[in-house]
């Protein structure tokens, strides 16, 4: 049963324990209503009406703030609930309503749309809860919710508090080079010279009209009469923030509103009354836009005598403002989010942090990726989302998401849908009852049951050993409900497990997903054995009906976002532009990774760009997650330090070269993953047979990834014969742009052809380019002193388009050829790019791959890398016959462009 009400809908059928309506006790709440969401707790207040009219201004201003700082940060951060507790026992929702300044509030924090979108409220004897979804940003629309830009604009002859479409635009216009402008550059000239022969007086005469009157460019205050300093204060930064925001303009003290002089600060002195307005100005905010100017350059502050005759009568004080390049906050704005770590966890007490400007602007200006990568990515188009939703791009070409989301879940218009079948069939026959535990949750009509060995390992979260699998169901009419199949007797803490899998799915599903609609997640366990099924602690949940799925549409809307979800992943572009979730993996890919763990060695080939160092990451994660270990517990090995380093940086393992692995005689380790091992040499020690009896001890997990045609050497690697390996092919080509990939395959097959191998032809015959980027790809023979000035005038054209210095990487054969370039092409590029201003920071190693610098290295040290430009010099090996070897190793490396130089 529903009633309207002033605002939102409240349920009335709740089936809440009866408990809760006689303990007011929060903490006790707390444990028995045990909601999978961001719960957020206020003090008593005050609500109704005609309460609230009767209170103390203080009082009733101090609750709605907390109020709305709640709701705003749960608005901003994805959503959840604020549990508001009554000091009056009569108070009755349904009668009194919440009170009209919490409903303007409420109101303003989404700019007057419609409130049954976003709020959904119910009272439970003295409790109020407000279900808050997360604020949906539509096209143009406001991007955060915030009672306060602290942002001030001209109109006309006004100020005005911007809103906070208002400021989007002001970001697009300044981040185009809008803002700066010369002095007064949008006034009238006349009116220039007017403020120009004004400001070239001695001294102004008290009663002398001005030949100036307000405008859109000029403001008079008088303040004649009045407490000078005080009122000086109080609008020296609202003008400051109000001509800078716009086209700049002039704010003159001591003049009427009929141009007539009055002067003002008669009891001050000039020097102080200067002084005083300088400090004031200091505590103006600035959010600077990409290389804007420094901090309070943006104002000239000029202050002319009055006199009376031969008396001093105070002063005229001019406020000269140029327009800023960035935006001046007079105050920071009125917006909150919650802290970062509630999106990970379920916290106790959550805490609504204030976004300062530079924060705030950061989030509004959602900048996209840097020009070089415009041309191979696209971000998903996804129309409403969530304000913190992290953007998600696609390399261009690739399966579009709807596709993928079918090659997941398949088509689900008729019938119950089980994906995926084959584990089902698997885990079915692991555990007899399995089949008839899923029939009772199973709905008559339509459903798809997502299946997993751990939705918690699917989401980053730790899995639980007693765990059989988890299944998520979605149909419609009902709430998305997450159920763990527990193998034995469950406890608290494993209803824990279920409980926060859910929370985590649901923060994923909106901040990674970007789904904008109504959404939770209810936790549910299944127990094997009967007789554990009944849990004293299970909670009764009941979310509002809106949070229901409402048909097919919406479940396949909750399915793209789940898409997302599943096969979005961090690469090493994220440090370079600042976007945490770069790419999607490809369904090839995800299949791997969606492997059981089993105790045994596992091998992985694929030709160059496959992402087998993605997948080696991603597989360290989830042997983390799923095996319950640490950090400590997992090895990565690969054959070169700057690989090693890297990710070392990303802090999920340790990391060790295969020089160090073999010498290092204690190793307290777990589980291993060896990346480039077609790299390996067995001749400073048995590697790979050290590494099999540590995961044979600690009944391990073994993964060895390998490409055989970027061997750079002929020597033994330690590796088994591949008839022996338990191997899965990657065929899906997705780093090497199509015109790169051709000259990669010609080479491969003149590999292939020179060993006599068949794995590797068909291994050739089977991958393919899987995306439309055509990239480019040169191939000169130049002398030495040619090759430098070749690879400078490049870099420079490069630079001068936008490419970062970081998007180059110099790759030579040898460290001695490396040591021959460096310091020409230095000397070469630096003069060059100095004639259009651009400074060249000093070359980096393989090791800083992530800092703004261009790379100069040796092809074997940046094995594993890649770079968006590649110039590869003279890419010719000491040992003959892995020549066409070294070519595809350098030549991989390229995303985008593709230069390669031979010495004559």
């Amino acid at each position: 049963m529903t009633q309207r009400t002033p605002l939102g809908t409240i349920s009335t059928n709740t089936g809440l324990p009866s408990v809760l309506l006689k303990d007011p006790d929060c903490h006790y709440l707390r444990q028995v209503f045990k909601y999978p969401d961001k719960l957020f707790y206020t003090d008593k207040a005050t609500l109704g009406e005609g309460r609230r009219k009767n209170m103390n201004k203080e009082k009733r201003l101090c609750q709605g703030g907390n109020i709305s700082k709640a709701v705003c940060a749960l608005l901003n951060s994805g959503g959840g609930i604020v549990l508001i507790e009554s000091d009056d026992e009569d108070f009755n929702y349904s009668t009194d309503g919440l009170g009209l300044d919490l409903e303007c509030t409420l109101n303003k924090l989404i700019y007057d749309e419609d409130e049954d979108e976003y709020y959904d409220i119910s009272q439970h004897g003295l409790y109020l809860f407000i279900f808050v979804k997360s604020w949906g940003v539509k096209k143009k629309g406001p991007m955060l919710c915030a009672l306060d830009t602290g942002v001030y604009i001209r109109n006309f002859t006004s100020k005005k508090l911007a809103n906070v479409r208002q400021v989007m635009d002001l970001i697009e216009k300044k981040s185009q080079g809008i803002g700066k402008r010369a002095r007064f550059s949008t006034v009238p000239f006349g009116k220039c010279r007017v403020m120009e022969r004004l400001l070239a007086k001695e001294f102004l005469c008290l009663g002398e009209k001005l030949d100036l009157g307000e405008s859109k460019h000029v403001e008079f205050k008088d303040f004649s009469t009045e407490s000078s300093p005080k009122r000086i204060k109080e609008v020296m930064k609202l003008y400051f923030s109000v001509f800078g925001n716009s086209d700049g303009g002039c704010l003159i003290i001591g003049v009427d509103d009929k141009r007539t002089v009055r002067g003002c600060g008669r009891e001050t002195k000039g020097s102080d009354l200067e002084i005083f307005i300088r400090e004031d100005l200091k505590s103006m905010r600035f959010a600077h836009l990409g290389d804007c100017e420094a901090e309070n350059e943006f104002y000239t502050l000029t202050i002319k005598d009055v006199l009376d005759g031969n008396k001093h009568s105070g002063y005229v004080i001019f406020l000269e403002v140029k327009p800023f390049c960035c935006l001046g906050f007079v105050k920071d704005p009125q917006s909150w989010i919650l802290d970062s770590k509630a999106d990970n966890c379920l916290e106790e007490h959550l805490q609504a942090k204030q976004l300062t400007a530079s924060e705030w602007v950061k989030i509004l200006a959602n900048q996209g990726p840097e020009p070089s990568l415009e041309s191979q990515f696209e971000r998903l188009a996804i129309d409403d989302r969530p304000p913190l939703a992290k953007p998600v791009y696609i390399k261009k070409g690739l399966e579009p998401l709807q596709e993928l989301q079918d090659s997941l879940f398949g088509s689900i218009e008729n019938g119950l849908i089980i994906k995926p079948d084959k584990l089902y069939e698997v885990l079915k026959a692991e555990h007899p009852g399995l089949e008839d535990k899923m029939n009772t949750i199973l709905p008559n009509s339509g459903a798809v049951l997502l299946v997993s060995r751990s939705w918690a390992v699917d989401v980053d979260q730790k899995s639980s050993p007693n765990v059989v699998c988890d299944v998520l169901l979605l149909s419609p009419n009902n709430y998305p409900t997450l159920y763990s199949v527990f193998n034995s007797e469950v406890s608290e803490k494993e209803f824990d497990y279920t409980k926060r899998t859910a929370f985590a799915l649901k923060q994923k599903l909106i901040n990674v997903g970007s789904y904008a609609g109504k959404l939770c997640v209810i936790p549910a366990i299944l127990c094997l054995d009967d007789k554990h099924e009944k849990l004293s602690f299970w909670p009764d949940i009941e979310y509002p009906v809106t949070y229901k799925l409402n048909n097919l549409v919406t479940v396949k809307a909750l399915l793209q976002s789940l898409t997302i979800v599943i096969l979005s992943f961090r690469n090493m572009l994220r440090d370079k532009i600042g976007i945490e979730y770069f790419n999607l993996l490809t369904i090839e890919q995800y299949k791997v990774l969606s492997k059981k763990l089993f105790n045994e060695i596992f091998f992985v080939h694929g030709p160059p760009g496959t992402g087998k160092t993605v997948i080696a990451l991603e597989i360290i994660k989830r042997i983390k997650n799923m095996r319950n270990c640490s950090t400590d517990d997992i090895l990565y090995i690969c054959e070169n330090k700057p690989l090693r380093d890297y990710v070392r940086s990303y802090n999920i393992c340790q990391a060790m070269t295969r020089m160090r692995f073999v010498t290092q005689e204690h190793i307290n380790v777990k589980h291993i993953v060896a990346d480039e091992a077609q790299n390996f040499r067995q001749k400073e020690g048995n590697w790979f047979g050290k590494a099999k009896d540590i995961v044979w001890k600690s009944d391990g997990v073994f993964w060895v990834f390998l490409d055989y045609f970027q061997s750079y050497h002929n020597v033994l690697t330690g590796l088994p014969e591949r008839k022996l390996q338990n191997k899965q092919i990657l065929t899906k080509v997705v780093r090497s742009p199509q015109i790169i990939y051709t000259k990669i395959l010609e080479e491969m097959k003149n590999i292939a052809d020179k060993a006599k191998d068949p794995f590797l032809v068909e291994l050739i015959e089977r991958s393919g380019c899987c995306h439309g980027i055509q990239g480019f790809c040169e191939i000169k023979y130049l002398v030495h002193d040619d090759i430098v000035k070749y690879v400078s005038q490049n870099c420079e054209r490069y630079l001068s388009k936008g490419y970062t210095q970081s998007d180059i990487a110099i790759l030579c054969s040898t460290e001695n050829h490396t040591s021959q370039y460096v310091g020409p092409l230095r000397e070469e590029i630096r003069k060059l790019t100095k004639k259009r201003r651009i400074t060249v920071k000093p070359f980096r190693r393989a090791e800083d791959i992530s800092r703004d610098a261009i790379i100069v290295d040796t092809v074997r040290r940046f094995a594993g890398l890649e770079s968006c430009i590649v110039f590869a010099i003279n890419p010719v090996s000491e040992y003959q016959d892995v020549n066409e070897n070294l070519f595809v190793c350098a030549a991989s490396r390229a995303t985008g462009n593709l230069h390669v130089l031979y010495e004559k």
